[in-house]
Order: structure tokens, then C-alpha cells, then sequence
């Protein structure tokens, strides 16, 4: 005998089947911020309240022996703000004192825009014989205010701020901020030592790239081990947020911190630089030229062309020192010097030429030596010999002419 076989269910059956199915899985609630995670505190900091809002803060203290490189803090507190002041050209530094600095940098999350957010201030300066650290971190976008007013609160007590690259970035950065938060910056209203500017002017043609990790290994013998790329500091903060795993975020206050400590020591570096005419003549010329103290970058001058060996260095020095004679009325000392590149082996300038043509004309009486000194810079550029300047500027081969031609008269005039 042969079972019948099964009947399919009918629709009916299968949509009360289907009605039936167990509830598919709720989602995981979305935290807002890494505060809901995990207690801060393994950062080793804290919370605070500000006028604006709670904020976190890891704090860290160097005793003033600490070495940075080869630079010991303690250097900074010796600092003579004057000697800076004209590195930025602002008298106003010149009125503070180092413990009035307030070194400064920042972490975003992108380079630049409205939506940029800072979720890492450091600000350090230092308080008795120890600089202090305080790192403002953003544990969420909800605690902005209570960064910006731990900034704030930081700013109040400063005279003067110290960065690298920070006109250009911290600082812009920051205000947009404050701004966007209904708060009025005051960052600008501070004098600013930002020290890309003046070790880019003093170091150039000695150190290759002046981003900061370059600087501290020629400058301070800092080499930093195992520290996180900046081009990754912004997907590790998003780690931190989504995960509030402390791994993430440590190395960039690391980071963060290692960038605080190269502000100081730079810093002091670059004020002993502008003073050591003796180690650093080349770089105490083009600091007291830039600072508007020729007489003593015309003697700073004179020292590298001794004891700076490289051929670019030694036309540098020249021709600089022949422009800072010339403006504190040397004209001799400074007619030497333009005569010296005249001689240089390899010359194709047409400039000092031009340069002691006008100083033997105008300034030591001696047309006939000026004549001759135009009529050989111009058959020199007309052969291809040396470089005449464009055309309608003073070292073009139309105003060696015109010179000449005046030059010509002026002695017809007094036979």
C-alpha cells in the first residue's frame, strides 16, 4: 500500500508561517561621544568647567633640566624677547619676558574649511622653573565649547604667542572655531612669534625642508622614534571617537606634546643664533640685517666670508655686506666688496658692476671710474658675458647705455 504524498501548504499557510518569524536583531545604540565608552581618565587627565562648558585636559610637567634634542629647556627662560622682537618685527615682544610665551599647537580634522574642527590644543609655558603642558582634547563634537574656553582661560594669562606655521594655521584654525561658536577670538590681539618664518630666513641653504620633523633633527638633534604621521592624526582621533579605545589617541598627544617641546627649544635655539656670531656668523648677519642692524650684520658678514666655506655662502656675504656698508655710509668698506665680486672667479653678474658704478659716482666724487666700470658691463653683456637684467630695469642693456651716455657728458662737462 503507497502513502499519498504531502500536499504543499497552501498560501494562506505560508503567509501565517511567514507572520510568524522571530523579530530580526535591534540595532546597537549609537554612542555620541567616547565618553559613553570608556572612563578618560586612563589618559591620565581630567575633566574641568569652564565659563563655557566642561572640557578635558591632560596635563604634563618638564623640570627646566629636561633635554629636547640637544637643547635644554632651561634655555628658554633666558631668552632676551628683544632680540626676537625684530625677527618678527614687532617691538611689542621686546616688552615681555619668557615666562610670558605661550607655546601653541594644534590637531584638526582636515587641513582647512568650516568644517575643520580642532579636537587638540596644546598650550605650554612655564610656571616657577618647570614648563607646563595642558593638551585640550575633544572627546566629542558637544565639549567644543569647553576646549575653546580652556584656550581661553590659557590665552588670558599670555603676553606673547610661539608656534611654527601657526599665523598660517593654528591660529586661523582656532578663530573660525571661536567664531562659529558665537565667540570672539583674541588670539591676533597677542604678538606672535611664529618660528617657521625666521628659521626659514636663517637657515636657508642649510637645511633641505623646514617641516618641523627636518628642523628638529638639523637644528635640535631631536629624531623622533615611532611617532604617528601627521597625514594619519586625524583617522586616529576618528578611531578614538567611534572605538574609545585610548590606543588610538596616545600617540597623537605624543605627537602633539613632541611638537610643544621642538616650539620651546627652538625657540631658544633661534635666540642663541641671532646673538653667536661666532658659530653662526651667516645666520646672525641675515638675523641683525632683517632686524635692521646693519653695522653689526655688516661685521657678522665679514666673519662668514672667513669661516663659511660654500661658494653660494661667500657671494651671499659679499654682496650683503657690501649693502649694509652702503647703508651706514661706509663706502669704501662697501665699494671693496662689490669689487671683490667684480674679481670673483665665474662672475656673470652684471650687478656689481652697476652697484659700484653708482657708488663711485654718487658717493666718492670718481666719474672716470664709473664711466669705465659702465662701459665694461655693457660690452660684457653685449658679447653675452655677463647677464644684463630685463628690459626697462636698471641693469638692462638700454640704462647701461643711458648711464654711459650721461656718464659721457659729465665728463665732457668738467674737462
Amino acid at each position: 500500500m503507497f502513502a499519498s504524498p504531502a500536499r504543499a501548504p497552501a498560501p494562506r499557510d505560508r503567509l501565517r508561517a511567514a507572520l510568524n518569524q522571530p523579530l530580526r536583531a535591534e540595532p546597537a545604540l549609537r554612542r555620541e561621544s567616547v565618553t559613553e565608552l570608556l572612563d578618560l581618565s586612563t589618559l591620565g587627565g581630567r575633566w574641568f568647567e569652564s565659563g563655557d562648558g566642561p572640557g578635558y585636559v591632560v596635563e604634563s610637567v618638564y623640570e627646566a633640566g629636561h633635554c629636547h634634542g640637544r637643547i635644554p629647556l632651561h634655555r628658554a627662560l633666558a631668552i632676551d624677547p628683544a632680540r626676537l622682537a625684530g625677527q618678527v618685527r614687532d617691538p611689542r615682544l621686546g616688552e615681555t619676558e619668557p615666562r610670558d610665551f605661550l607655546y601653541v599647537d594644534t590637531e584638526t580634522t582636515g587641513l582647512g574649511g568650516a568644517g575643520t574642527m580642532v579636537f587638540l590644543a596644546g598650550a605650554a609655558r612655564f610656571e616657577g622653573a618647570a614648563l607646563h603642558l595642558r593638551q585640550f582634547l575633544l572627546p566629542g563634537p558637544q565639549y567644543e565649547n569647553g576646549l575653546l574656553g580652556g584656550i581661553s582661560r590659557e590665552l588670558a594669562g599670555a603676553r606673547a604667542l610661539v608656534s611654527y606655521n601657526g599665523k598660517s594655521f593654528d591660529v586661523p584654525a582656532l578663530e573660525s572655531r571661536y567664531i562659529l561658536s558665537r565667540q570672539r577670538p583674541t588670539l591676533r590681539a597677542l604678538p606672535h612669534l611664529d618660528l617657521l618664518h625666521p628659521n626659514r630666513r636663517l637657515f636657508k641653504g642649510v637645511i633641505e625642508s623646514h617641516r618641523l620633523p627636518m628642523v628638529e633633527r638639523e637644528l635640535l638633534g631631536f629624531e623622533r622614534e615611532d611617532d604617528c604621521p601627521s597625514a594619519e592624526v586625524p583617522e586616529r582621533y576618528f578611531r578614538f571617537q567611534r572605538s574609545g579605545d585610548p590606543t588610538h589617541i596616545r600617540p597623537v598627544l605624543r605627537h602633539n606634546a613632541w611638537d610643544i617641546l621642538s616650539l620651546v627649544a627652538l625657540a631658544a635655539h633661534l635666540a642663541a643664533v641671532c646673538d653667536d656670531g661666532a658659530s653662526h656668523p651667516l645666520q646672525a648677519a641675515r638675523a641683525a640685517e632683517y632686524a635692521g642692524e646693519h653695522a653689526a650684520a655688516a661685521r657678522h658678514y665679514e666673519t662668514a666670508l672667513s669661516t663659511v666655506p660654500g661658494r653660494a655662502e661667500r657671494l651671499e656675504s659679499l654682496e650683503r655686506a657690501a649693502r649694509c656698508h652702503t647703508r651706514t655710509g661706509e663706502w669704501e668698506a662697501a665699494a671693496a666688496h662689490w669689487q671683490s665680486l667684480i674679481d670673483e672667479p665665474r662672475g656673470r653678474r652684471v650687478l656689481p658692476y652697476v652697484e659700484l658704478a653708482k657708488l663711485a659716482e654718487h658717493r666718492l666724487g670718481d666719474h672716470p671710474r664709473a664711466y669705465v666700470l659702465t662701459d665694461e658691463a655693457l660690452t660684457l653683456a653685449r658679447r653675452g658675458l655677463v647677464r644684463p637684467g630685463p628690459d626697462g630695469g636698471e641693469l638692462s642693456i638700454e640704462a647701461l647705455e643711458h648711464r654711459l651716455a650721461r656718464l659721457r657728458g659729465k665728463l665732457e662737462k668738467h674737462r
